[in-house]
């Protein structure tokens, strides 16, 4: 226990050290990286890890082993990093081992001195097969995207959000959130989105924004790179349902959300008769499939507007973080119902 503790308090000694002169304008380490894991001297099978900056110098890495036999379950543990001037150094207890290892460059390498076991993995850069997506004939562009040029935002209302220069459209925290002028129904909607970094945050604080269809129900837009996502987190139907996968991308990365969108059908006296349902792709994968939405998400202001409505507009959220947006359009479906 006496061992155990000391070598605790060096690596939060040599994260203290590194804190006072840290400084950067991309997190270098952050991301996916996949190669190897060796059970021992004679067996290997592949494997993936995802490094994920928590706190200024400090890193969480999940890695995922695939099974060396059919049958067997996924094998899933973390590692601990703390970056000392241009490596970051591993170290945590997983399997009954202590590991230990580094991050230099673009390869990370760890294990625990057992019977040759451990890890040789490179970092890959993931891109989403719809980022930059023109849109098509007849669709309707709210934020046009063109590379160098700051964006048009004459389809929007509301806080006075930030065009930048290289095509996108900033949150500015706290100003208040943007609709659309025009308000729509059954929809197929293309968003892309860009995460910064906040590292010393954690939950719901960590670059937290949301797309509102119909100004009422919020795909939930959120760091959630390398967790158990939950109805919390991004891909999620805010509150009501959690993404089937985690899709995320790193952070600092261009992210999409390709959303099929049905409206919900009301009756006369303004009762639902057939619930808004939502299919829900992010970075190319499905997070969401023809999901029932049970009236407003918990984001949306009670009784401004009703809690469920046939057409309204979209809403990108201030939620206090430097979100940005860019090439935002959607192909509206006539008689869908």
């Amino acid at each position: 226990m006496k061992t155990q503790r000391t070598l605790q308090w060096a690596f939060l000694a040599i994260g203290l050290t590194v804190l006072a002169g840290y400084g950067r304008t991309q997190e270098p380490f952050m991301g996916e990286y996949e190669g190897t894991y060796r059970a021992d001297e004679s067996q290997t099978t592949k494997a993936t890890a995802r490094v994920i900056a928590e706190g200024p110098g400090y890193y969480r890495v999940v890695v995922q082993a695939q099974p060396l036999k059919a049958g067997e379950p996924t094998a899933q543990f973390e590692i601990y990093g703390v970056r000392q001037g241009t490596r970051v150094n591993l170290f945590g207890r997983a399997n009954a081992q202590m590991w230990h290892g580094t991050i230099a460059g673009d390869r990370l390498v760890a294990d625990p001195g057992y019977y040759g076991m451990g890890l040789e993995l490179n970092k890959t850069t993931r891109k989403s097969p719809t980022e930059g997506a023109p849109p098509p004939a007849g669709a309707v562009v709210l934020l046009p995207f063109t590379p160098g040029q700051a964006p048009d935002t004459s389809a929007w209302n509301g806080g006075p959000w930030k065009p930048l220069e290289d095509g996108s459209l900033q949150c500015n925290p706290s100003k208040g959130s943007i609709t659309t002028k025009q308000s729509f129904g059954d929809m197929k909607l293309h968003v892309e989105f860009w995460l910064p970094l906040m590292e010393d945050r954690f939950g719901q604080e960590r670059s937290n924004s949301g797309v509102f269809l119909n100004n009422l129900y919020e795909v939930q837009v959120l760091d959630s790179f390398g967790l158990v996502p939950s109805m919390g987190d991004c891909g999620a139907i805010y509150s009501q349902a959690r993404p089937i996968v985690n899709a995320n991308l790193p952070p600092e990365h261009w992210q999409t959300y390709d959303i099929t969108f049905r409206a919900p059908q009301m009756n006369p006296d303004g009762t639902v008769k057939e619930k808004a349902r939502v299919t829900v792709e992010l970075n190319g994968i499905k997070v969401q499939d023809n999901t029932a939405i049970n009236g407003g998400t918990a984001g949306h202001e009670p009784g401004k507007p009703p809690p469920n409505a046939a057409t309204g507009p979209l809403q990108l959220q201030d939620h206090g973080n430097r979100v940005r947006y860019r090439n935002v359009w959607l192909v509206e479906v006539k008689d869908s119902q």
